[in-house]
């Protein structure tokens, strides 16, 4: 068999009872997370004009939207879904897939167990398998994907939201081959459109293309069986030139990208790449009690390549203060925090910031050793001068949140509920935790999500 078909019959076979506990905790806990964001981002604007699309197409009612109103059917659910979670960009991060894997993984798995009462074991297995198969081909066509421009969310994550769905769906290794050959061919996603309401659209429209890929392979449509490998296929189209390892498939879970290296889970709702560079600043902050009137100038140095999510230099609105490194720094060092309003179209206008930010250079410095991941490897250090003419320097390796530095189960609760906070009530929340905390206990998925639709 070939790579594609090899990666189905993984897919197939693959057991939540042959995963390491360290692999279903950390997928427990990514689930935890995305749901957070994906309440978190109900409210926001891009979702209502989707829900509001979806609402006059009047599909049938299979699946519902988290923190909202809304049941639509499931792919309808899937799309809605991943923009919520993906709109304010704050979902986990995998160095391998070069990407954001849960947002798009666990909304199509999420639309679908809830429309077929799957249990939250079925859902948990389905999850690892998506996340496994995007990761794994993000490893061979990540960096250079990326750096042609495609946005890896949606490409690679349309092919491991069809993984999973297959699983859900109880495919055997033919139908979910066919599956990928369907995915394949709906793939898409320009990194151009970074810092717009498009960008959280990639999202929901790459879940919502796995589990339409995976319905319909179960229906008896097919498509290329080696559409991964094969001249003209996925790999020669999105990362043309890359070198396909031909032991690939047996990577598979070997280890699991849950618990090795493991996702990156965030501190700040906006664009990773930025992460090191704020906590640089916070601990310069802190350390020396800086006012932001006091500094003079600031330079930010990063592994090359790091730049290059980070379109927006003077951002305008709150979308695209997320990918802008000077905003960032400035409002980092301005308010000594980030948080959901730092990325609102008003606190990215301020004046005073604004004025920071001139004060602010960013250089991608050759000089930095880089892992695969330039998001994440290397290091990046903040050089801070006063008005006094001190100097002060942080150098930052690993943001907080990183597997080498993971966040703790309070750390990690805290964050669900201001997430969920914006749509749901105290007691709900508390609910909602408990059952997405033992979640391969839940017996029909659908169950929870009723937990986590506002007022029930």
């Amino acid at each position: 068999m070939g790579l594609t078909q090899d990666i189905a019959a993984w897919v197939a076979r693959t057991s939540l009872d042959e995963m390491p506990p360290e692999v279903r905790r950390a997928a427990q806990a990514a689930c935890l997370d995305t749901i957070g964001v994906i309440l978190a981002g109900a409210p926001e604007p891009v979702t209502r004009l989707v829900a509001e699309v979806l609402a006059e197409e009047g599909a049938r009612p299979a699946a519902s939207q988290l923190g909202g109103p809304l049941r639509t059917s499931v792919e309808g659910a899937a799309l809605l879904n991943g923009i919520s979670g993906h709109a304010l960009d704050y979902d986990d991060v995998s160095r391998s897939a070069h990407g954001h894997p849960s947002v798009v993984v666990l909304p199509a798995v999420l639309a679908l167990a809830e429309a077929r009462c799957a249990s939250g074991r079925a859902l948990l297995e389905a999850y690892v398998v998506g996340v496994e198969v995007m990761a794994t081909l993000g490893q061979v066509a990540g960096a250079h994907h990326y750096r042609l421009g495609w946005h890896a969310t949606s490409t690679l994550g349309t092919l491991g939201a069809a993984a999973a769905a297959g699983k859900l769906l109880g495919l055997d290794a033919a139908g979910v081959a066919h599956a990928l050959a369907l995915a394949a061919s709906e793939s898409s996603g320009s990194r151009r459109n970074f810092g717009t309401m498009a960008k959280p659209f990639h999202a929901g429209h790459a879940a919502r293309c796995g589990v339409h890929a995976a319905r319909l392979a179960q229906r008896g449509v097919t498509g290329e069986t080696a559409v991964l490998e094969a001249p003209l296929g996925f790999f020669a189209l999105f990362a043309p030139g890359a070198s396909v390892p031909g032991d690939l498939a047996e990577a598979l879970g070997r280890p699991y990208e849950l618990a090795s290296p493991g996702l990156s889970v965030k501190l700040y709702p906006c664009c990773y790449a930025t992460h090191r560079a704020v906590e640089g600043v916070m601990e310069l902050r802190g350390a020396h009690a800086l006012p932001a009137e006091e500094v003079t100038e600031v330079v930010v140095r990063v592994p090359p390549g790091v730049l290059a999510p980070l379109i927006s230099w003077r951002p305008r609105t709150g979308l695209e203060g997320k990918f802008s490194m000077e905003y960032a720094v400035a409002a980092a060092l301005w308010d000594g925090r980030l948080t959901l309003a730092t990325f609102t179209d008003d606190a990215v206008a301020r004046p005073e910031v604004g004025e920071l930010m001139d004060r602010i250079t960013v250089v991608e410095d050759a000089a930095i050793p880089v892992e695969a991941n330039v998001i994440e490897g290397g290091y990046v250090e903040v050089r801070i001068r006063t008005r006094d003419g001190t100097e002060l320097t942080a150098r930052v390796e690993r943001a907080r949140g990183a597997p080498e530095r993971p966040l703790g189960p309070s750390e990690l609760a805290g964050k669900f509920r201001d997430c969920a906070a914006r749509v749901l009530g105290g007691p709900q929340i508390d609910r909602a935790m408990a059952l997405i905390r033992s979640l391969e206990d839940v017996p029909d998925v659908a169950g929870l999500v009723a937990h986590l639709v506002p007022g029930t």
